[in-house]
This record gives C-alpha cells, structure tokens and sequence, in this order.
C-alpha cells in the first residue's frame, strides 16, 4: 500500500514537473519521495525488484542512471555546439538550450585530470575519473583538455611564421 501511494505521488509529481528526476530531500505530501525513488534505483540495480514494478517506474519516467542520462544531454549539447560553432572551446560561463554547457566542460576537464590521481586522491577530492569512452567521445567533437596550453602553442607558432616571414621577433 506505501509503495502504491509512494508511485501515485511521483506520478502526480511528473505531471506538475515534467519529469520524474525527483530531487533526494524531495517531500511531498509528508512522504520523503526522494529517498524512495533512491531506494527504488538500488533495488533495481541490485536485481531486487519486481518487473512489473520496474515496467510501472519506467512508465512514469523513471530514469535507473540519472547521472548517466544528464551527461549523455550534455553531450549532446555539446556536439550540437560544435556542429554549429566549428569547435568545441565553450566558454566557461555558455548556457546553451537552458544547460550550464561551459560549467560542464569545465568539469569534465577537471575529471580528465583526476584520471592521473590514485583511487584514495580521487575520493579525497569527491571526483570520479573519466571513463575512457567519454575521452574518445569528447576528443571525437574536439575537445581540448588544456585549452591555454593550445592557445600557447598557436600563438607561438604565429610567432614563429612572423620571425621567419620578417627575421626577427620584435611583433608591434
């Protein structure tokens, strides 16, 4: 009976919002409907629950990895970006489709880089590493994992092409 009325109230709260995704510390109408919607992906992903519950869940909008299913938006948002712009350089603070598209970059750059640290580093600084699909997926719509290093680097090399093209280095 609690978990029919658990499912009713996040049916109800999907078409007030929109989605299912229901914030952990969510209450509604006295039910902590967040802890149960958590409760409810671990018993799934443990194998512990029902198919037919699974098929109700799944009905309402319930997505199992939500954390799977926003970097996948992201990403999309992403090849969108570079698809109309010709690069993948999105300045930290671009909001693109409603998304915090820049913040987002900015922090899978940073999860690159834990890639380098140890297990205890990793859970010390609360980041998990990259996968390395994500790496190729990002590097395949040109993703750059230290930007100011390339722009060093272009810049020199038109440095270079101005020394050789005049003799000497003294740019105006």
């Amino acid at each position: 009976e609690r978990w029919e009325r658990s499912c009713a109230l996040l049916r109800a709260y999907r078409e007030r919002g929109g989605h299912a995704n229901v914030p952990a510390s969510h209450v509604e109408e006295g039910e902590q409907l967040g802890q149960w919607l958590q409760r409810q992906r671990i018993d799934f992903k443990a194998g512990k629950m029902e198919a037919s519950r699974a098929a109700r869940l799944e009905a309402a909008g319930v997505v199992w990895d939500p954390l799977a299913e926003q970097w996948e938006r992201m990403f999309g948002l992403l090849a969108a970006f570079h698809e109309r712009e010709g690069h993948a350089n999105v300045p930290a603070l671009h909001v693109e489709d409603g998304a915090q598209l820049g913040a987002w970059l900015q922090e899978q750059r940073k999860r690159f880089k834990v890639r380098e640290l140890s297990e205890a580093e990793r859970k010390a600084k609360r980041m998990s590493a990259m996968s390395d699909e994500e790496v190729l997926r990002l590097e395949a719509v040109g993703v750059v994992w230290d930007p100011l290093a390339e722009q060093w680097e272009r810049m020199f090399g038109l440095l270079a092409a101005f020394h050789e093209r005049e003799g000497h280095a003294n740019v105006p």
